[in-house]
């Protein structure tokens, strides 16, 4: 049996993070190539969202009806939804190791 491909999408605010730590990679270090090796990082851990998406624990909070998975990157955590009907994953959010993701997730939830 197959197993079957998800496809994946990101939010405003998942894509917003990610170019706002590229610039501040850019600015603060000047070098395009750990620029180029953070968008490496995140498109392979979105890649192995695509194969085995339940896999990621949850984090008690809801977003439109979905339970919000995580899924720790090296220093990055990304947040996500799973669409099972339209064999989506939907990223929420990705953010660094260390933040007060709560706090940033109850915020940005009540926006959204």
């Amino acid at each position: 049996m197959a197993h079957k491909m998800f496809t994946v999408k990101y939010t405003y605010s998942s894509k917003d993070d990610i170019r706002k730590k590229k610039e501040y990679i850019l600015r603060e270090f000047k070098y395009k190539g750990l620029g180029k090796r953070f968008s490496e990082k995140i498109k392979m851990a979105v890649n192995q969202l695509k194969i085995f998406p339940n896999g990621y624990e949850t984090i008690g909070f809801q977003y439109r009806g979905y339970d919000i998975h995580l899924m720790p990157s090296q220093s990055y955590l990304l947040f996500f939804v799973i669409d099972q009907q339209k064999c989506e994953v939907i990223i929420l959010r990705v953010l660094q190791d260390g933040q007060d993701w709560k706090y940033i997730i109850e915020q940005w939830l009540e926006k959204n």
